[in-house]
């Protein structure tokens, strides 16, 4: 390879680390410490499940309380490359084939990070209602 080539690539790697870099340190939501009081609703209109659920906690994200409480929520997930994914609740398989997913929201808007990125703050409903896109 000549120099050039060589150079670019690591110019390529070094920008790569510099905005991977950048997107953790300011744009990547950070979680809040202490003890929170929040609530998860779960929202399965075919199976007639509108349930609520209040929770104390000091965890800082939402996947880790949706772990903590996976048996009582009836809970399923798949890991890919990119992440986590809600699979179920309630026992509640969301199917692909049905083009099935769990649409998250915040205090009624939607969410804009998956679960392992949403953080929870005191007072928050994190509601789940089975939806087809």
């Amino acid at each position: 390879m000549d120099k050039k080539k060589i150079l670019l690539i690591v110019l390529v790697i070094v920008l790569a680390g510099a905005l991977l870099f950048v997107y953790n340190k300011f744009f990547l939501p950070e979680g809040v410490a202490g003890e929170k009081e929040v609530s998860i609703r779960i929202i399965i209109e075919e199976e007639q499940v509108d349930r609520l659920f209040t929770y104390k906690t000091d965890h800082e994200f939402l996947y880790e309380l949706l772990k903590e409480k996976e048996e009582e929520l009836g809970a399923s997930f798949e890991e890919f490359s990119f992440g986590v994914m809600l699979k179920g609740l309630m026992g509640y398989e969301a199917e692909q084939a049905r083009n099935e997913f769990f649409h998250i929201s915040i205090n009624g808007e939607d969410a804009m990070e998956g679960i392992q990125q949403i953080p929870i703050k005191d007072g928050d409903t994190y509601t789940f209602q089975l939806m087809k896109w």
